[in-house]
């Protein structure tokens, strides 16, 4: 997942290889700062966490060092994935590009993206064959998945929702909805 500006004490014990009550002592300890939601759970600042393990000489998890969000697009129109890296390559996002379905499933194991925006209607392997593959394999069914589609029937739709996508946004693409979006699943931009 790209870096996020806020962290639980969970995400930080996986981040850290470490136990989630670990993080809580260090943070009852006063050594590393946070604050409390009105719901009793602790968040972390990136900043602060960042501080904290370069103080106590720890390693930076991959996880911190990465800054961008990691976007793969698929689809077998190259006009469209030429359109798409124009709408978004001043976004400050991390881009990678499929024609296929089946390089698409390369891709996600060899760049681990943040978020696929998928189209659901390709030759081949599709995008109901690609989303159902990743969803079921345990190290990728919790990347994010946005259908990109021409595809608009009330079946059609309902179909692709149940592959499990996390958005549904029809063609042609309102970048800006598009961007609201990523910005509200990701906590980006």
């Amino acid at each position: 997942m790209a870096a996020r500006k806020i962290y639980s004490t969970q995400q930080i014990a996986k981040n850290c290889h470490v136990h989630y009550t670990t993080v809580i002592s260090w943070i009852e300890e006063g050594k590393l700062n946070a604050y409390t939601t009105p719901r009793g759970h602790r968040r972390i600042k990136r900043s602060d966490l960042i501080q904290f393990l370069k103080k106590y000489d720890l390693p930076l998890p991959d996880e911190l060092l990465r800054s961008k969000i990691r976007i793969l697009i698929v689809d077998d129109s190259a006009d469209f994935l030429d359109e798409m890296k124009a709408a978004l390559d001043d976004h400050g996002f991390d881009l990678d590009f499929a024609l296929s379905g089946f390089e698409a499933g390369s891709k996600v194991y060899s760049k681990k993206p943040d978020l696929i925006l998928l189209d659901f209607k390709m030759p081949g392997m599709d995008g109901f064959k690609v989303c159902n593959a990743l969803k079921k394999d345990s190290s990728t069914c919790k990347i994010f998945i946005f259908a990109i589609t021409a595809l608009n029937s009330h079946d059609d739709i309902e179909k692709i929702k149940q592959c499990g996508v996390n958005a549904y946004i029809p063609k042609p693409v309102d970048i800006d909805y598009l961007l609201r979006m990523i910005k509200k699943t990701l906590g980006a931009i």
